[in-house]
């Protein structure tokens, strides 16, 4: 059978959902994988599937613009008829849900968090939630529909507004992780205790509250540890923060930027304490799942999504978003007991093996292709 994927930009495929592409020869799936290439890619750089470039932007600047977007796709399942299409992230399942409710083609959306849609307040994002709610009603309406969430939060929020029915709803617990590739050791011995945040450098992410915390406990406190921040800049999201301004925000409270990282798991293998005070609208954060795999004790908000990738109080602690305070308190906790840090690494680290590999996340993908396959709904 032939699928089509698109998502809205290819570091987020590469990151989030290659693994998934990586799979469609063996299970017999002829995958197209299309998204807004922000570097240059060949075809079948990554694998037995094509790797093009989408006619949808990450983001568009205009009303026309927009138009000449969703014409433009519009002709390209028109033309080629996928037996499938698979969206990942809000604009992609709003444009090819759109289409495929037009065309009639079996249609699985990806919700990696609802977006700020669905947690701003204001009149105007009221009424744009109101506009996503009654689009995604309509195109989550035909038999041959099914909705991938990943967070609870989402999909009672989806089900609780009456957007679908229970059973078109399929789980998983987030993109999942190659376990085998995290956790190959620990460090060890009574050296300083390193605390890891590792995200992409938005606002919303808790940047500002991790090193106003980090900066707080190493002017206060007399524990032995070392504080890093790792991610790349991302000038497009909103709360984008800039270079000059990690760096500054870093050198002022003694925290250690690493800049962006491609061997994160080197890292999280040195690291004891991860920690993502993020207040994001989003799925469950792979990074979160990366740093249970690797042994590491978390910490992160009480925020859809992320509260979906510990179990409080064993793999980790649960904090107040947007509070400064709560999370000094949580690492003051954790960095006064190491025996806790230990302990809440090794059962972060069972989690992982028991709920958040990607090969479960690869067979509930490929589940619901074979159901299109075989003609169910």
């Amino acid at each position: 059978m032939t699928v089509f994927m698109f998502v809205n930009v290819d570091w987020f495929f590469l990151s989030h959902r290659l693994d998934i592409a990586k799979e469609s020869a063996k299970r017999e799936v002829d995958l197209t994988v299309f998204a807004d290439f922000t570097s240059d890619h060949a075809e079948y750089a990554y694998g037995d599937f094509s790797f093009l470039q989408s006619s949808l932007t990450r983001s568009s600047h205009s009303l026309i613009t927009s138009c000449v977007e969703f014409f433009k796709t519009f002709m390209v399942i028109k033309n080629d008829r996928p037996d499938a299409v698979h969206a990942v992230t809000i604009k992609p399942i709003i444009f090819l849900g759109i289409i495929c409710l037009m065309l009639r083609v079996p249609f699985i959306a990806s919700v990696s968090g609802l977006g700020p849609a669905f947690s701003s307040t204001g009149f105007l994002h009221k009424l744009r939630r109101r506009v996503v709610m009654l689009i995604y009603r309509a195109i989550f309406s035909p038999k041959t529909t099914r909705v991938i969430c990943q967070s609870s939060n989402d999909a009672s929020t989806l089900l609780d507004n009456n957007i679908l029915p229970k059973h078109k709803v399929v789980m998983t617990s987030g993109s999942g992780v190659a376990i085998a590739e995290y956790g190959s050791h620990r460090p060890k011995g009574s050296h300083a205790l390193n605390v890891l945040m590792a995200s992409r450098l938005l606002s919303d992410k808790g940047v500002m509250e991790f090193c106003a915390a980090a900066g707080s406990i190493m002017r206060k406190s007399k524990f032995d540890v070392a504080f890093y921040l790792a991610g790349p800049i991302d000038s497009h999201s909103p709360g984008a923060l800039s270079e000059v301004q990690v760096v500054e925000i870093c050198e002022f409270n003694n925290v250690q930027f690493l800049g962006n990282r491609t061997d994160l798991q080197d890292v999280l293998a040195e690291t004891h304490i991860f920690v993502l005070p993020s207040y994001y609208a989003e799925g469950v954060p792979k990074v979160l799942l990366e740093a249970a795999a690797s042994g590491c004790a978390v910490i992160t908000t009480d925020h859809p999504g992320c509260r979906d990738a510990i179990i409080p109080q064993e793999t980790g602690l649960l904090v107040k978003p947007r509070d400064t305070n709560s999370l000094i308190d949580g690492l003051t906790s954790l960095l006064g007991d190491r025996d806790l840090i230990e302990s809440m690494g090794k059962s972060g680290r069972r989690l992982a093996e028991e709920k958040f590999s990607v090969t479960k996340v690869i067979d509930i993908h490929y589940g619901l292709y074979n159901m299109f396959r075989m003609g169910k709904n």
